[in-house]
């Protein structure tokens, strides 16, 4: 991908369908991204870019959440596709059932208390734009510090 600053700009003559095409005059291009080579026997691993092949590979002292430690994924990855499927399954139900079980806390002490909070999610809190009155998640900070002490005590067990 290059880009060029456009130094001057003019009306040519007719294109094919009869209107004018305009002309411009740039200065040299730069090169602004160049696409890398695949790697070797990349038909073998879906046509993948080097960047996409390490972005799941796992990495020593990260949260006990980070989704590169999911099992099915590491078993999938192993090529032990009906073990990753069951494992995928295993912890989607965990994962609904643990969703049930806030649901029903939630419900249980919203009887006794009218305000108060649900499920907060580690590092990120729910935001609400000024502008757009549209609502998304923006990290709150921490997640450096504990992996700095390897204190993951605040973490649920989702895995």
């Amino acid at each position: 991908m290059e880009s060029a600053k456009i130094v001057e700009s003019s009306q040519g003559c007719g294109g094919s369908e009869g209107k004018q095409k305009t002309v411009y005059q740039t200065l040299q291009p730069k090169l602004l991204w160049k696409k890398y080579p695949l790697p070797d026997n990349a038909e073998n691993m879906h046509y993948f870019s080097t960047l996409a092949l390490t972005l799941n590979e796992p990495e020593e002292g990260v949260a006990p959440t980070d989704s590169r430690l999911r099992p099915d994924q590491r078993l999938m990855e192993a090529g032990l596709w009906d073990e990753a499927n069951i494992e995928k399954q295993r912890l989607e139900e965990r994962q609904r059932l643990e969703r049930k079980r806030r649901e029903v806390q939630a419900n249980q002490v919203l009887e006794e208390v009218q305000d108060i909070e649900g499920y907060q999610p580690v590092w990120f809190e729910k935001r609400t734009d000024e502008n757009t009155g549209e609502a998304s998640y923006m990290y709150r900070g921490g997640y450096w510090e504990a992996k700095e002490r390897q204190d993951w005590s605040h973490c649920p067990e989702i895995f």
